[in-house]
């Protein structure tokens, strides 16, 4: 009896594998997903990064509010140094001074996350017209990153405090 050979089991082992062509396809298309992926996580970075020190830099107006806020002032005695009528600023404020982003190694060709961000904050502090008990105060603190400026304002008013 003779053995018939199936046709099946010889054309499977003759066309096992990809063809030249199909591994390219299939790279480049793995190619052109991975660097997507990349630059959309570097624009998140970017993002939090901007999140980052605009949350930074409304917690050192605050900061500034408060002080204004909570310092003891009686219409008979002098009016403390910090309600002071006129602009104040502070230069080289810093707004990522923490250990963790002062390390080296953190920047690369990508990102500036080791750089540090030093700008001013202004305030302005004016005696509202009519009312020698009542001021207005205005905080702004402006900074700079990655080339594009950035400015956060609190505005406030103060009495005082036997009014």
């Amino acid at each position: 009896m003779r053995k018939q050979q199936s046709h099946f089991s010889f054309v499977s082992r003759s066309r096992a594998g990809f063809t030249v062509l199909e591994l390219s396809f299939a790279v480049a298309i793995f190619a052109f997903f991975a660097i997507g992926s990349i630059q959309a996580l570097l624009q998140f970075n970017r993002f939090a990064s901007n999140a980052r020190y605009q949350t930074l830099a409304t917690a050192a107006a605050q900061q500034k509010i408060d002080q204004v806020l909570t310092t003891a002032w009686s219409v008979s005695g002098t009016r403390p140094t910090v309600l002071t009528t006129g602009t104040t600023t502070e230069s080289n404020l810093p707004l990522n001074n923490d250990t963790f982003n002062s390390a080296s190694g953190l920047s690369s060709a990508f990102t500036s996350l080791d750089t540090q961000v030093l700008d001013p904050r202004t305030t302005v502090i004016s005696a509202v017209s009519g009312n020698t008990r009542l001021l207005s105060v205005a905080v702004t603190v402006s900074y700079t990153y990655r080339g594009r400026a950035y400015s956060i304002t609190l505005n406030s008013m103060r009495a005082t405090d036997d009014f």
